[in-house]
């Protein structure tokens, strides 16, 4: 007979694995920051912003020229190509068109009510949109007639206009509250809030096929695998798991996007960052792992940040590396 040695990796050995959370500090209390809303931020739509932007005009003049396209057919009768512009005619028509009992007034209520904004009042929403359309109808080429007739287009533009405007608001509220001085007593990763993977609870979109390379993990904490979004990442995967076979690393685990209850991510003020590998060190450090190609490296500067943040926050219980 001969014994049989049953592989068995860190999550069926039972081996917990649980990373510190971002806690942010509201009333006196702490609380886990998995929503940038929850900031103290002032707003309010300010006259002073009401104006098309170059974005603004650019599509609503793309839309109106869109309709001067026509029409290329072939006459049944005697086989000729015939063109026929009946958008233009049709375009001529509706600026032409002044409905009866319409003025700017009534568009711009029209607009107000159409426009589902619940964290501004009515009275600040209805002098932005007036002071909006009074600029608007204040520029060449421009008019009533026009108003009407791309009114669901410029609903739209108003829309997005006053979603940036708090996503800024909120941006320099997130930027002040975790990064400006004395960020120390308003954020904290003291494990209060810890994330768990929980050994039963892992559930790839897709596991990993071998489609980068094959590669026989030992140190994954469970199972399955994850995807890996390119070769290079699959390379890492394997570097961390060989460090993790000579002891530098205890377990390590593939860091899944966005699946609820299986994932870990850090808050940021316009999504949320997931980075790639969470690694339990033998002392008991969790380092958390991004890889990122050089052409992303600009664009991913608020990941590093957070991620820092987050490392120093945690009284050296954390690390963090991009």
């Amino acid at each position: 007979t001969e014994a049989i040695e049953f592989f068995q990796t860190p999550a069926e050995l039972g081996e917990h694995f649980t990373v510190p959370q971002l806690a942010l500090r509201l009333q006196g209390e702490l609380t886990l920051f998995d929503d940038p809303e929850v900031l103290d931020y002032p707003w309010d739509l300010s006259i002073y912003d009401a104006a098309p932007t170059a974005d603004d005009l650019y599509a609503l003049g793309a839309a109106l020229k869109a309709s001067e396209g026509g029409e290329i057919d072939i006459d049944e009768a005697t086989g000729n190509v015939v063109s026929r512009f009946i958008p233009d005619l049709q375009r001529d028509l509706g600026l032409a068109y002044r409905p009866e009992h319409w003025n700017e007034v009534k568009l711009a209520a029209w607009l107000c009510r159409n426009l589902p904004e619940p964290t501004v009042t009515h009275g600040a929403k209805q002098a932005f949109v007036s002071g909006w359309m009074r600029k608007l109808m204040g520029l060449n080429g421009f008019d009533l007639a026009r108003a009407n007739q791309q009114k669901f287009m410029i609903r739209n533009r108003l829309e997005q206009r006053i979603r940036d405007l708090r996503i800024a608001a909120v941006k320099a509220a997130y930027q002040k509250t975790l990064f400006d001085d004395g960020r120390e007593n308003r954020v904290a990763v003291d494990g209060t809030y810890r994330f768990e993977f929980h050994p039963q609870a892992y559930a790839p979109a897709r596991d990993y096929d071998g489609r980068f390379g094959m590669f026989d993990f030992r140190k994954h904490y469970y199972g399955r695998i994850g995807d890996f979004d390119s070769k290079e990442e699959f390379e890492c995967a394997a570097w961390l798991d060989q460090q993790a076979q000579l002891g530098r690393i205890k377990f390590w685990v593939r860091n899944l996007v966005r699946r609820e209850g299986c994932s870990f991510f850090l808050q940021k003020a316009d999504g949320r960052f997931y980075p790639d590998f969470l690694c339990q060190l033998p002392n008991s450090v969790v380092l958390a792992v991004e890889y990122k190609g050089a052409d992303r490296w600009l664009a991913t500067e608020d990941d590093r940040l957070i991620g820092g943040l987050w490392a120093e926050l945690s009284g050296e219980r954390c690390r963090f590396v991009m």
